[in-house]
């Protein structure tokens, strides 16, 4: 009986606490018509084949998946086929989790968007001006991304070549001055993001990795997801990525010093660059799909998480639609938040239409696939269908 009683008791904690992680959910197509599934099946008809590398696809409406399905190999040696749980690089998409680690934060009051930077980050206060952590978040710093200067080393940025975080941003603030004061301009900058991941562990005192790990994706019970700051790691039902093996591309891997032959029709792109903050993020369809649930449900974190993460500022340079690592704008005159992600083999894109509690997921292991298209594409199926 003892023993029982202890045993509940840790589950009513952690159920309080959030770290439970919910299962993932089975679609329930029959809100979804057998003539819409399989017009969304259409668009990636040329993917869903052994021999290509391909997509996973997820779309939820309210707490409910409607779909989820994935088209192609996740590994073309073995031809592993994706599945919603494959675990894709998101790239880009990567920042609002990056930003949500800040949030969290700024609602336990150890910070605000007002503090100065370089209260954590000591080199930020050669510059005059002072670089606030809103400036960060909103991409206003005045800090050059990394990839626009030249690496020290004389090679370049191709993730083939490896350099880490702490490289990327030696580089970005070796320059005395600032590309311009901040809030005058926007300007998207990777580096921007990677420095608020070294502020979460000074306030914090854990890894980044470990701070999302246990604040973030096991409340939400997004179990497949990590930050890829090991390129050693060896990741569960990893997707490798992909580019098409065109002139153009053998080409230009070897102006990068990779002796590309034609054989194939696809080139593998492994990242061995373990950067982090701006991208970085490895997940699934499924563990996204929780994530956006959180934001029609806002289980975790409330109205307080829910608000701070869309809270959007005004600046000199005029554009106010970003906030916390996301972007509002519309889609056939129906509000959408975002952000898409692009690299070397792979693309991703995570759209969510509030005021229709709907969420789109569209991820790829192939540098061209332009998920963002994919994911409107689903978005009309989803109007023709009433659904958005």
């Amino acid at each position: 009986m003892k023993l029982y009683f202890s045993g509940l008791l840790v589950v009513l904690v952690l159920l309080f606490c959030g770290f439970i992680p919910r299962k993932d959910k089975k679609p329930d197509t029959s809100r979804l018509s057998p003539k819409a599934q399989s017009r969304i099946d259409s668009l990636f008809s040329e993917f869903n084949r052994k021999n290509t590398p391909g997509y996973a696809i997820g779309v939820l409406k309210g707490s409910q998946v409607l779909y989820s399905k994935g088209y192609g190999s996740a590994n073309l040696n073995y031809e592993i086929p994706i599945t919603p749980n494959t675990a894709f690089d998101i790239a880009s998409v990567s920042k609002q989790f990056t930003a949500a680690c800040i949030a969290l934060l700024i609602l336990e009051n150890k910070l605000t968007t007002e503090t100065p930077a370089a209260l954590f980050i000591p080199e930020l206060n050669k510059y005059k001006d002072t670089i606030r952590i809103k400036h960060l978040i909103y991409n206003t710093s005045g800090i050059a991304d990394y990839w626009r200067l030249p690496r020290p080393d004389g090679k370049t940025w191709i993730t083939f070549n490896y350099f880490d975080i702490d490289y990327a941003i030696r580089v970005s603030l070796s320059s005395d001055t600032l590309l311009f004061k901040p809030e005058t301009k926007w300007d998207y900058c990777n580096t921007n993001y990677m420095l608020l991941t070294k502020i979460v562990e000074k306030v914090s005192g854990l890894t980044f990795r470990e701070f999302s790990r246990q604040k973030l994706f096991e409340p939400l019970g997004m179990q497949h997801t990590l930050i890829n700051d090991d390129v050693t790691e060896i990741i569960k039902n990893y997707a490798t990525p992909y580019n098409p093996r065109t002139q153009e591309n053998i080409e230009g891997y070897r102006e990068e010093g990779i002796a590309a032959g034609k054989i194939g029709q696809w080139m593998q792109h492994p990242r061995i660059s373990p950067h982090y903050g701006g991208s970085g993020v490895v997940t699934t369809v499924n563990d996204l799909l929780k994530w956006s649930e959180n934001f029609i449900t806002k289980k975790f974190g409330g109205e307080a998480f829910y608000n701070l993460m869309h809270r959007t500022e005004t600046f000199a340079h005029g554009r106010n639609n970003q906030a916390f690592g996301l972007y509002f704008d519309k889609y056939k005159e129906r509000k959408s938040v975002a952000w898409d992600g692009g690299d070397f083999g792979v693309s991703a894109q995570l759209i969510r239409f509030p005021d229709q509690q709907v969420a789109i997921v569209v991820l790829s292991n192939l540098g061209s696939g332009m998920s963002y298209r994919k994911a409107n594409a689903i978005a009309e199926v989803l109007i023709g269908e009433r659904i958005l």
